[in-house]
């Protein structure tokens, strides 16, 4: 029965998701380019993300009113991974940053303000109790709740914008969180030995739905889709009682490309909240690679990612957190490589 549900739920959410994206590229509210960061050729609908909630909504919500009036439809299946109280919390929490990047859209906001509001929502969340249990370790767990109230708002705040920062070639950012969502469902269900739950295929549907559009360079998820479908994985993340390392292990390929260019723009005195092209991600698109290259290497990374979590959540003890490990110093190498090999291109070019 699950498995039927879950069917007719990527059955719906998918061209309702279609066609809301494509209704968005009327609104008007376009992403010119500024010869920066924003480098297409021509001004692109940047509003995808509200139909990608346009479709979630719908879905979830005729969900919710089909179990009201046949409680027994869902046959004790769950709709996402975590108790109903806390993941009401973190939809919640996930609205509120999707109604950020709406206002950023449709208005324009400063990158401090922006971040100073997405740090809000980020440190409410784990308060109200959208927070992880505990960090294990091999060498002990960490459980004070002050220490994972903060490290769960930090957790929040870095993958929210790293969302935001990764949303910059076709395909990637958004393709790559319906992979993180589909690790962190399979984790789950490895975990908890329950059924894949059915929200999150929802959630997968409607990126897709989004994705044929955003393939085509037809339309942009916008800060809007960035910041709601980062906002919905960092959430139920941490609401699902995985451990800490298989949630991290998920995010690394945003999480160790954000930092590492972070690192090297500390190095050479460059400003963090600049426009700028210096992720490996568009290294590899200014050294020539397609959306599509781009996109092929970072849904094949979260792939790889999701494989190695939830192997390592089904192998339990120190695993995950040996797997975190291994997998963030290779994908650190791999991004040193990148960025070596893009420097060595330019220079060769630079002399000719």
């Amino acid at each position: 029965m699950q498995l039927v549900i879950s069917s007719l739920i990527a059955l719906l959410a998918f061209p309702i998701a279609y066609i809301a994206c494509a209704l968005t590229k009327h609104t008007g509210v376009v992403d010119a380019p500024d010869g920066k960061r924003k480098q297409q050729a021509a001004p692109i609908p940047r509003l995808g993300g509200v139909g990608i909630a346009v479709a979630i909504g719908l879905v979830t919500g005729g969900l919710a009113l089909a179990h009201s009036i046949l409680p027994e439809l869902m046959n004790g299946g769950d709709w996402f991974p975590g108790p109903v109280a806390l993941v009401v919390i973190a939809l919640a929490a996930s609205l509120l940053l999707f109604g950020i990047g709406v206002c950023d859209d449709v208005f324009g906001m400063s990158a401090q303000v922006k971040l100073v509001l997405v740090t809000m929502v980020c440190l409410a969340a784990p308060l109200l109790g959208v927070s992880a249990g505990a960090l294990e370790t091999p060498f002990g767990d960490v459980t004070a709740p002050a220490v994972m109230i903060a490290g769960s708002a930090l957790w929040l705040i870095v993958f929210t914008n790293a969302a935001n920062f990764m949303d910059g070639s076709n395909g990637l950012s958004l393709g790559s969180m319906a992979i993180m969502l589909a690790g962190l469902g399979a984790a789950h269900m490895t975990a908890a030995d329950v059924q894949f739950p059915i929200g999150l295929m929802a959630i997968i549907a409607a990126l897709i739905g989004f994705l044929v559009h955003n393939m085509r360079g037809t339309l942009y998820a916008g800060d809007c889709g960035a910041f709601g479908v980062g906002g919905l994985f960092a959430t139920l993340a941490l609401v699902s009682n995985l451990p800490v390392w298989t949630i991290a292990t998920l995010a690394l390929p945003f999480l160790i490309d954000v930092l590492m260019t972070l690192v090297l723009r500390g190095r050479n005195g460059n400003a963090w909240f600049e426009a700028h092209t210096d992720h490996a991600y568009q290294v590899l698109r200014h050294t020539g690679s397609s959306h599509w290259d781009v996109a092929l290497i970072w849904w094949g990374l979260s792939l790889t990612c999701a494989i190695g979590a939830v192997i390592a959540v089904s192998g339990g003890g120190a695993l995950p957190f040996i797997v975190f490990w291994v997998m963030a110093v290779s994908l650190s190498f791999c991004w040193i490589v990148v960025q070596r090999q893009a420097r060595d291109q330019l220079t060769r070019e630079r002399n000719g």
